[in-house]
């Protein structure tokens, strides 16, 4: 019963991550919900997401400003979590060194090893976040540069006196 619950409650609050607004064709680029997690539309067409950076190069293809941003922050994004997973496994190493010395020798001080693992694990870990965080304006920006590029044609005839 308990599992059918959490199940249950699962699918509900999914529904809430969820979007049905899909945005008029447009050459211009748009961010949306899908499957709980943004994505970007051009044309009809998904592409890649802004979490990651992903697709986004595809997408402003053929304006070169534009794909210099969608790479910078791309990389930097990626990077970023590499660096943070680093960052992780080092402090987790710190940690199975830790244990091991303790087994061994009792009550004695952390080792340098021990040490180093720590201050190396902590500093990718900030440096991949920093990363990160300096990667979602290149993305945004690839998107606003792109999107000031493309000519919209106006759907509808401008309001106001005809001129003749």
């Amino acid at each position: 019963m308990r599992r059918a619950f959490i199940g249950l409650l699962g699918l509900v609050l999914m529904q809430g991550c969820s979007s049905s607004y899909e945005p008029a064709r447009s050459p211009r680029i748009e961010t949306v919900i899908e499957g709980g997690q943004p994505t970007f539309v051009k044309d009809g067409v998904h592409f890649g997401s802004p979490v990651w950076g992903t697709g986004l190069v595809d997408a402003v293809q053929g304006q070169p400003q534009a794909e210099h941003h969608a790479r910078v922050g791309r990389n930097l994004i990626v990077g970023g979590f590499v660096l943070d997973l680093f960052g992780l496994g080092s402090e987790i190493g710190a940690v199975a060194v830790a244990a091991h010395e303790d087994n061994e020798h009792g009550d004695e001080l952390p080792s340098g090893l021990v040490v180093g693992l720590v201050v190396g694990g902590v500093a990718a870990a900030l440096a991949g976040s920093v990363m990160m965080i300096a990667g979602q304006p290149h993305v945004y920006d690839a998107i606003n540069i792109y999107n000031d590029s493309v000519e919209v044609r106006p759907s509808a005839p401008a309001l106001g006196p005809r001129v003749q």
